[in-house]
Formats: C-alpha cells, structure tokens, sequence
C-alpha cells in the first residue's frame, strides 16, 4: 500500500515536470526564431537591390518584417512573422513581362538562386518565375486583371512564431520607414519621407563585378 501511495503521488510531478520542460523548449524556439527572422532580414535586405536592378527598378516600396496574421493588434500581428521585400511596374506586354523575368532570372541564378517549378497561379494571376536560395522565396507574377498588366516581384522568408514582446522591424529603405505605424515602433520617426521611395544602396553583387 505504501509504495502504491508513493507512485500516486510522484506521478503528478513527473507530468509537470514533462509540462514544464516543454515550456521551455517552446520559449527558447520562439527565441530561436528571432533570431532566425532577424539573419532572413538581413539576406533579403542584402538580396533586393540586385534583384530589384535586373527587374528595373532603383526602390521597393516594401522591405520590412510582416505579420503572417491578419490581426490589426500590433502584439498579436507579431507573434507570428516573416520578411518581405515587394516591388512592381505595369508592362506594355506579355513580351515586356518575360524580357523583366529573364533578366531577373538571369541575376538570380548568377547568384546563387535555385530556379524552381511554379507552383500555382490563381485566376488573373500567373506565375512567371520562382526560385530558392536557402529559406527565401523569390517569385514574379502578372497581374492581367484590369487595365494594363502588372508584374509583381516579390521575396520572402518563411512564417515563424515569436515570444511575447516581440516587435516588427523594417528596412529604412522601406518607403514608409518612420511613419507612425504601430506595428513598427522601433522607427527613427525623423527619417519618414512621407512614402517617397529611397533609392537601394549598391548591392554586394555590384560591387564585385565593379572590382573586374
């Protein structure tokens, strides 16, 4: 009897202990994640100006961390998260839209991107061109609904969970840096253009073939 009240009661400490320790786990993934989001900001942010250059383009509007939630709470919105650069130009023509894409295809496979298979396109929407370069994303895709087409290039990181307290972050060549956006408070508020784009720096890529 005495060793069956003992099993009763370590038991429920073994469960807790298990529940406990799995907390942990969660919390240093969740911390893990941050820091995983934070290198994929800096791998886009490296990537875009080339990327946007063969696409014609010298600005983004959007280079920045995003919420993979729809929840206008800014706490809420950043619990779940990843980077996005986004650009566009409406074309002449079908023929335009892949002279855009072969360049851009051109410049990625240069650089190390994994041209892949497209994998869907939706109604009115077609998927020119997608490739990989470790855990980012970049795609092109036409718009032919409405008036003149629009291509759409984009690229971005994969969704991960984030702890309590954590805050957005974009790119201050983001056309909205330093708004008062309060998904992004950590924003050097002088520095906002009133969503003028800033032209992208020299990227990597650049510099080396400058250097021959």
């Amino acid at each position: 009897m005495r060793a069956r009240n003992i099993i009763r009661l370590t038991t429920p400490l073994i469960l807790v202990g298990g529940v406990l320790g799995l907390g942990g786990c969660m919390n240093s993934q969740d911390d893990d994640n941050v820091e995983a989001t934070a290198q994929h900001g800096e791998q886009v942010v490296a990537e875009i100006p080339g990327l946007a250059r063969a696409f014609g383009q010298d600005a983004v509007p959007q280079l920045r961390e995003v919420s993979c939630t729809s929840s206008p709470d800014p706490e809420t919105a950043s619990r779940n998260t990843r980077w996005r650069a986004a650009t566009g130009t409406t074309v002449s023509s079908e023929q335009e839209a892949r002279e855009l894409t072969d360049a851009v295809k051109k410049h990625a496979e240069s650089t190390g991107w994994v041209t892949q298979e497209s994998d869907a396109s939706h109604p009115g929407l077609e998927r020119l061109y997608m490739a990989t370069l470790d855990d980012l994303t970049l795609t092109i895709n036409a718009n032919n609904r409405g008036g003149s087409p629009e291509v759409r290039l984009a690229v971005v990181s994969p969704c991960l969970e984030k702890p309590d307290g954590h805050t957005m972050t974009r790119s201050e060549f983001d056309s909205m840096y330093g708004s008062s956006d309060p998904l992004y408070p950590n924003d050097d508020r002088s520095k906002f253009t009133n969503g003028e784009p800033k032209p992208l720096p020299d990227s990597p890529d650049d510099s080396t073939a400058a250097d021959h």
